[in-house]
């Protein structure tokens, strides 16, 4: 399999055009989604006005919502929504959406889109959930037009053949949102050996980009809920049933009880605002260092998990996935160096994030464990079983009690004994 941002690509399709290859489409384009409902961002004959779509839900225990795509599906929506001939799709393996990464011939004339791509760009086709929360999808695509204003690099959003940053397409059936977004070349964090200074570096990226997002707003992340937001851990018990290992399942109930207890029980006393809510492995683009030796942090990709949130949260989910990457619980300290040198965290919050760290991996690993119940070919889901379950139950069993000094002394060392 070939890699991109280091998740397996299945090879859909290439193709080959000569350069008289003629495209005439763009009038024809227009006249078929014209006749979609625009009123809030509808592309196509196949779209549904927002007034029809149920309201949204969490995920529930049986739910299927991943999209059912084939690949004439993939080049039938480019044709039409874009105006795009394409010379090769490749799936990328994710969650719950289904994402393509895209390159266009260049043979064929195509008047859509003014500013192409060079890199190429992400198909993504959003679950059957997260697609009836269309405010949310515009939320999504104007937090990416934002930031991308504010010099941080970020996919941004391609409107299609009626001027919108998405519609609704009926796939098999089932409406789902599509989207295309510019894609971002470069290597993703957890292809290159982590080190320090990449640590580190990524929480000071972090707390910018959080600082950043502070002045942003929309009126769908009001009211805006998703599974994996930390604060709906306890939902998690519904899907514990996935989890055959008894002795982690116990665990798990272990943790959601006592994040309830000590965490939730004090949300609303947390700062809250617009987080990106999945800052892992997958999701940060870095590019070589001038010295050529280590790696800097180049952009973000992914707001599939913005929300407005305890910014504790953004920094309590980070956290987790640093550690997990470098494979050893100490190093969560020197992310949090970079993070506080920027934005600092207060003593008693410092406090909570171990709770948030135990329920983000209970999260990630009973809801990986049951997708992959769904979707038993799709391996990505159990990326982080083994080396998960050992962090939880370090973290938990063995360096519950020190863990905030082990973090606080690795963050001071590293910070004293280095030049960054």
């Amino acid at each position: 399999m070939e890699q991109w941002n280091n998740v397996e690509l299945t090879n859909m399709s290439k193709k080959s055009y000569t350069l008289n290859h003629a495209y005439n489409m763009a009038e024809k384009l227009n006249k078929e989604n014209a006749a979609a409902v625009t009123s809030n961002g509808n592309g196509s004959n196949d779209s549904i006005p927002a007034k029809e779509q149920p309201e949204s839900s969490l995920l529930k225990p049986g739910s299927d919502v991943r999209p059912k795509v084939e690949p004439d599906d993939v080049e039938s929506l480019l044709r039409r929504l874009y105006g795009i001939t394409v010379s090769e799709v490749k799936e990328i393996l994710a969650y719950d959406d289904r994402n393509f990464l895209i390159h266009e011939d260049s043979n064929v004339k195509n008047p859509l889109i003014v500013s192409h791509c060079p890199n190429g760009y992400v198909l993504k086709i959003m679950n059957s959930l997260d697609s009836k929360k269309e405010d949310v999808v515009d939320a999504q695509n104007q937090v990416m037009l934002y930031l991308s204003k504010k010099q941080i690099k970020c996919p941004r959003p391609i409107a299609n053949a009626s001027g919108k940053y998405y519609s609704v397409e009926k796939l098999s059936g089932t409406a789902h949102v599509v989207r295309l977004l510019e894609f971002v070349p470069g290597q993703i964090f957890r292809e290159v050996p982590i080190t320090k200074y990449l640590l580190f570096q990524s929480g000071e990226y972090l707390a910018k980009l959080d600082r950043t997002l502070k002045d942003f707003t929309h009126e769908a992340y009001v009211r805006h809920t998703t599974t994996w937001q930390l604060q709906n851990v306890p939902g998690v018990r519904e899907f514990l049933f996935a989890v055959k290992d008894q002795e982690h399942k116990a665990l798990c109930e272990e943790v959601i009880d006592a994040f309830e207890s000590k965490v939730l029980s004090v949300v609303s006393t947390l700062e809250h605002q617009i987080i990106h809510g999945d800052f892992n492995e997958s999701n940060i683009v870095i590019e070589p260092a001038p010295n050529q030796t280590d790696h800097n942090i180049k952009g973000v990709i992914d707001f599939g998990d913005a929300s407005n949130s305890p910014l504790l949260f953004e920094v309590g989910i980070a956290l987790t996935y640093m550690t997990l990457e470098a494979n050893d619980l100490a190093s969560g300290g020197i992310f949090l160096a970079g993070y506080t040198s920027i934005k600092p965290i207060s003593s008693t919050e410092l406090g909570y994030l171990k709770y948030c760290v135990a329920a983000r991996l209970v999260q990630s690993l009973v809801m990986g464990l049951y997708t992959h119940s769904l979707h038993p070919t799709n391996d990505y889901l159990l990326s982080t079983q083994q080396d998960g379950w050992k962090l939880l139950e370090t973290l938990w069993r063995e360096s519950f009690e020190s863990v905030d000094e082990l973090w606080s002394t690795t963050g001071h060392q590293y910070l004293t004994q280095s030049n960054k």
